[in-house]
């Protein structure tokens, strides 16, 4: 099976502490992606991210890397109400840089085969991705 990785690249026109506190402030991750958020922004931190339309509970999450403010890659489960591990989780990277006129963030998504069914969870992530990293823009640049 070819890889089912998924990369995002987006300019942000904003300083890098202002995105990397949307990404890692419970209080301001909640205001781009999903409705409700927990997250403890340091390796072996855990967290949830929970949406209103998906009843059935949150979406836990498990830090595994940070470089404040340069990079955060974290677990995240698959399933809601269960612990992130390999086989239901996949593996969430952002990488900021600062450019000129504000910040490049890198998203990357890995372990899509580990998965039960790996091309639909790829394919709803790479619309899900499409869509909060945009409102991802719009909250920070108005900030």
């Amino acid at each position: 099976m070819a890889s089912l990785d998924i990369t995002r690249s987006i300019d942000i026109e904003a300083p890098i502490t202002k995105v990397w506190a949307a990404l890692t402030e419970p209080e301001l991750i909640a205001q781009w992606f999903g409705d409700t958020a927990e997250f403890d922004p340091r390796p072996g931190g855990t967290g949830s991210f929970g949406w209103t339309n998906h009843d059935e509970g949150p979406f836990r999450v498990l830090v595994e890397h940070v470089d404040e403010p340069k990079t955060l890659i974290y677990r995240w489960a698959r399933e809601s109400n269960a612990d992130p591990v390999p086989g239901n989780s996949t593996l969430v990277r952002f990488d900021l840089a600062e450019i000129d006129g504000g910040t490049r963030l890198t998203l990357v998504e890995t372990g899509f085969e580990e998965l039960a069914e790996p091309r639909s969870a790829h394919d709803g992530n790479v619309e899900g991705w499409q869509a909060e990293l945009g409102d991802l823009v719009e909250y920070v640049e108005a900030r």
